[in-house]
């Protein structure tokens, strides 16, 4: 008895009308019939309609609320149906309202969400209305197709279905795959139901880039509250971590928007073979962007910058969890541009690109190969590497205006492209002959000392960004400062070198203390270069012969010294700028200076922040350029213009300040959230100071978010 007992049952369903029927088995106490069933076996058997190609459903009358349920046999070769539904009344009647009324169809796969296959419509329908709804389905599967009246609408509703099966079938290739030198991929069509006219199309609209983790998954135990209540059982987690930058391929994308794939996850919640799996998206300031699950959807990212991606996932074995350790994640972004794939009706058509597949009637019973052939390399996206996929549609049948419906399957059939190797660049790149680089005459140890000393160079930016504020009196004297002092007396005009050192000078960590440096530092790399000698260069119209290695190798060297120039032009009016603001503080809290004090004051003002400018503006249009908004900041700011102010913080923090990125003061969004909030106050706007530095604190958080 404690392996329990089992019985038999024998359902014979072939004299049951179409529809659902129920029965249940009741099991008594023979001993004592009286007191009610111990156990009931629920049986629920769903007829189909009879199998054929086209279904009339009659005329269907509907009370308020009322759902008529139907269950079709969709016949093999089926990829499609095409419900008609009329409404019955007559122009004549005096009721001339619209009736709304819901269309439902759901069919049940293996191992697939009913979503996937379910379908819904709304149909408002005039007296003698017909409308035609082509709706997706897999053939030798049974459908369940609603109709109800809308809940609200009023009076009586009669309807005329009729459904209509039709189908062209890709025969073993569901989801093509196009390999990068094969050409193309032959697809075998068939038609089973009638004749049907085809012409097939096909689109790539989607590019995925696969991802792989920035390291090893590590699985670790989670807490207390994650171990099970017979304390027998305690659940692990493993977290990867992943990062693209949107703004690599932001021209050949449409929007900002990716979805991200984990494909041995996506798809499964109940059936998965672990608890749990989430993604975290972040963006480049650890703000979370939003959460995707086992169904992923589309994430709005920033144009530009960093974008981290976390990925989760829980089981109570480890040995489980170490197996995803290298998981690859794919990113998917919808092409700006679709790329159209030609299609043709023999391999030598498809090998010489003519002629292309005309349309044609494809026979009841019969099938024909067409072939897709993959994508000219030039109208790939041009930051696509080998191994990215791209993914579209592929239409069989050819539709047609004068069809009912839409002549064809709703959504296609899915196709796939792996992007191969980029094509090898030609000689000129397009752009016309390279010129010979002039010949260098000089010996080889002047070329070795060359090579010595932009090494030297490279070394000092890493020791520079390797020191910290904490080590500012110690670690800079230690090795930077005498490393630098050496190499800059033997090399005193070396305006590379000379560069690294007044970039260090105008560190953030400790720019504030030394302004006066930093004027020091730019002034040194002034008095390098002859500014009569660049605008003798560039002249009127800046033209130079691009076919004459000496003089492109000239323009080289004078792009250098007019870039060097700029920046030291640009961080000496701003340290300039910062060094008014403090003498004016002083003023505004002390009365009266000190005669040394004055004398410091005037001597240092020689060059005024507004001087600077426009000795600045001479060589770059800075209100263009918004690397150097710090500096147009703060001159409009100086200029009472508050409005221009704000316009520019606005601008810069819908990009979140990466445009200001590779200039020399990058300002984050935080920052520009301060800022604004500083302008507000100063105009008396105190609501919106005090949401702007909430919003400082939300844009920028320590940590990342935690799962």
């Amino acid at each position: 008895l404690n392996n329990g007992r089992s019985f038999k049952i024998e359902v014979d369903p072939t004299n049951l009308p179409p529809g659902v029927h129920t029965a249940q088995v009741l099991g008594h106490n023979v001993a004592n019939p009286s007191s009610g069933p111990l156990f009931r076996v629920p049986i629920t058997i769903v007829k189909t309609l009879p199998e054929e190609n086209n279904v009339d459903l009659g005329r269907l009358n509907f009370t308020p609320a009322e759902v008529k349920r139907n269950f079709l046999s969709v016949p093999q070769g089926a990829t499609w149906m095409d419900v008609t539904v009329r409404d019955t009344r007559t122009e004549q009647d005096k009721d001339a309202s619209s009736r709304l009324t819901v269309l439902h169809t759901v069919q049940l796969l293996p191992h697939a969400a009913y979503k996937s296959n379910e379908h819904q419509r709304y149909l408002n329908l005039l007296p003698g209305q017909a409308t035609v709804t082509s709706i997706p389905v897999h053939g030798g599967t049974s459908c369940e197709l609603a109709l109800a009246r809308y809940w609200s609408a009023s009076g009586s509703t009669t309807l005329d279905v009729d459904v209509d099966f039709r189908g062209v079938t890709p025969v073993g290739q569901y989801r093509p795959l196009l390999l990068a030198g094969k050409g193309g991929v032959p697809i075998r069509i068939e038609s089973m139901l009638q004749d049907e006219g085809v012409s097939p199309d096909a689109k790539l609209t989607h590019w995925r880039s696969p991802l792989s983790p920035t390291k090893e998954g590590v699985v670790n135990p989670l807490g207390e509250r994650d171990v099970w209540p017979t304390r027998n059982k305690q659940i692990y987690e493993m977290i990867l971590t992943y990062e693209f930058d949107p703004s690599e391929s932001s021209k050949d994308v449409s929007g900002t928007g990716f979805r991200p794939h984990v494909p041995s996850l996506n798809g499964y919640i109940y059936e998965s073979a672990f608890e749990s799996q989430m993604m975290l998206i972040y963006d480049s300031n650890k703000k979370l962007l939003g959460v995707s699950d086992a169904h992923p959807e589309e994430i709005k990212a920033p144009k530009k910058g960093k974008v981290t991606v976390k990925l989760q996932v829980r089981h109570s074995d480890p040995t489980i969890l170490s197996k995803l350790k290298d998981q690859v994640i794919w990113i998917e972004r919808k092409m700006s541009k679709e790329i159209s794939l030609s299609v043709y009706a023999s391999h030598e058509a498809m090998m010489k690109g003519s002629p292309k597949f005309r349309k044609r009637t494809l026979k009841k019973g019969t099938s024909l190969l067409t072939y897709v052939a993959e994508p000219d390399l030039s109208s790939l996206p041009k930051g696509c590497k080998a191994g990215d996929l791209l993914t579209g549609v592929v239409n069989y049948s050819s539709g047609g205006g004068n069809l009912p419906g839409t002549g064809k399957r709703p959504g296609g059939y899915s196709i796939r492209y792996v992007v191969g190797p980029s094509a090898p660049s030609s000689d000129d790149g397009g752009k016309g002959k390279e010129p010979e680089p002039p010949k260098d005459e000089r010996s080889e140890e002047e070329k070795l000392e060359e090579a010595m000393l932009q090494f030297k160079v490279e070394k000092l930016t890493k020791l520079s960004s390797n020191v910290k504020k904490e080590d500012d009196d110690v670690e800079e004297k230690k090795k930077y400062r005498s490393l630098y002092d050496s190499i800059v007396e033997s090399n005193p005009s070396h305006i590379p070198l000379l560069m690294v050192g007044m970039r260090h000078e105008d560190d953030e960590k400790w720019r504030t203390k030394r302004l006066q440096k930093v004027i020091e530092s730019c002034n040194l790399i002034l008095s390098k270069i002859d500014q009569d000698e660049l605008v003798r260069h560039y002249g009127v119209t800046g033209y130079y012969d691009k076919e004459d290695g000496d003089a492109c190798q000239e323009r080289k060297k004078m792009d250098e010294r007019k870039d060097a120039l700029i920046e030291a032009l640009a961080r000496k009016a701003r340290a300039t700028a910062d060094l008014e603001n403090e003498e004016k503080d002083k003023d505004d809290h002390k009365e009266e200076n000190d005669d040394d004090d004055k004398e410091e004051t005037a001597e240092s003002a020689t060059e005024t922040f507004d001087d600077l400018l426009a000795e600045l503006k001479k060589w770059i249009d800075i209100d263009s350029n918004l690397k150097y908004s710090v500096l147009t900041l703060e001159r409009e700011r100086r200029k009472g213009r508050l409005g221009s102010v704000l316009n520019l913080l606005k601008k810069l923090i819908e990009n979140d300040g990466e445009d200001t990125k590779g200039g020399i003061c990058p300002i984050s969004k935080p920052d520009l959230l301060k800022q604004r909030a500083s302008v507000f106050e100063e105009l008396g706007y105190d609501h919106l100071v005090e949401y702007d530095k909430l919003r400082s604190l939300l844009s920028s958080p320590k940590e990342f978010a935690l799962f």
